[in-house]
């Protein structure tokens, strides 16, 4: 990425309107079961973000089936209401992130701390590619309330996960959003047999506040101490060659099944990629169902690394998201969540199969 075309990408994204807002807890008025009144506008969540908001208010999932299922929308208003008067003397608030396009909520975070400006943001990553040599690789963001920058090293290295399958290592990435700094590496996988390739990224260390100076100088020192870089990187490379050789469980599966979910694709287009439910109906019809405990116990027919190569090479390369959304390093990101995971099924030999 030329200079030019950084600072373009910087200054688009500066000049987009804002598209949070910040508000105390008290001021989300419940209206039913997904409506809620902020300030003088009226708008409508999805279930996620009406759990989000359940989560910061300290409402238990259970308290509010219990709820809905005893009063309906009525019953559950007022239990959010309720928690919401109750938690106003709290010190954090919470940042309601919107679409300018259709004006629905998209994300929310809570905060403790004063919001992070944007310009603020930019001006430690150039100050931390200039501290490290390195340079930027690309910017992502989306309508005024992220942003992710990924930088190149001056040395990248290549390390062979498998055959006709290598990464290049020590990419690294910064990533805003107004109440979070956030900071990772990245792998480039180049996958021989097919000539494709496939970023993956981790998140090392995140930081809530610009008075928190300790983890703005591990962030800014860290290339220069590559223990924990290094750390990351075996971690990665054994995890994918367990995964390589373990198969993933129905509960795995269902992870991710629920992670495409989640990023807004379709329930019929997730299951041509995640076969869940169809390996679930398998069981069944062999007189094997499969209890929702037991999922973690039970193989599917997909290995933890193809699972994984799915995940990552939707985000990479689908079409139905713009190239620059940040969506595209968030699903990448829970991928390697999943994939750093303490396996359901460990490799074993079975002779029966």
């Amino acid at each position: 990425m030329e200079h030019t075309d950084y600072q373009i990408a910087k200054n688009r994204f500066l000049l987009q309107p804002v598209s949070y807002r910040e508000v105390d807890k008290n001021e989300i008025v419940a209206l039913d079961e997904s409506h809620y009144r902020i300030g003088s506008a009226t708008v409508e969540l999805t279930p996620s973000m009406v759990g989000n908001i359940d989560r910061y208010f300290g409402i238990l999932p259970k308290q509010s089936k219990m709820a809905q299922d005893s009063f309906g929308g009525y019953g559950i208003a007022n239990l959010r209401n309720f928690f919401a008067q109750a938690s106003q003397h709290d010190k954090e608030r919470i940042v309601l992130v919107g679409n300018t396009h259709d004006r629905k909520i998209t994300r929310v975070h809570k905060t403790s701390h004063h919001l992070i400006p944007p310009e603020t943001f930019f001006d430690f990553a150039e100050m931390f590619m200039d501290h490290n040599h390195y340079e930027p690789e690309s910017v992502e963001y989306d309508d005024g309330s992220a942003v992710s920058i990924r930088m190149k090293a001056p040395d990248p290295k290549v390390i062979e996960v498998a055959p006709d399958d290598a990464i290049v290592d020590n990419g690294l990435w910064l990533r805003w959003n107004p109440t979070e700094i956030a900071f990772g590496n990245y792998y480039v996988r180049l996958v021989c047999s097919n000539g494709s390739t496939e970023t993956t990224e981790s998140k090392l260390l995140r930081t809530h506040s610009l008075e928190d100076q300790t983890t703005l100088t591990q962030m800014l020192n860290i290339s220069s101490d590559q223990s924990q870089l290094k750390r990351n990187r075996l971690r990665m490379l054994e995890n994918a060659k367990q995964a390589i050789h373990t198969q993933a469980s129905l509960r795995e599966l269902g992870i991710g099944a629920r992670l495409l979910q989640r990023s807004g694709m379709e329930e019929q287009n997730v299951a041509q990629l995640i076969p869940y439910q169809e390996n679930i109906t398998r069981y069944e019809q062999a007189g094997f169902p499969v209890d929702v405990r037991e999922q973690s116990l039970t193989v599917s027919d997909m290995s933890v690394w193809q699972l994984f190569n799915i995940l990552t090479a939707f985000a990479t390369h689908n079409q139905v998201w713009p190239a620059h959304d940040t969506r595209r390093s968030e699903l990448m990101a829970q991928s390697v969540g999943l994939l750093n995971q303490k396996r359901d099924i460990q490799k074993y030999r079975n002779i029966y199969v």
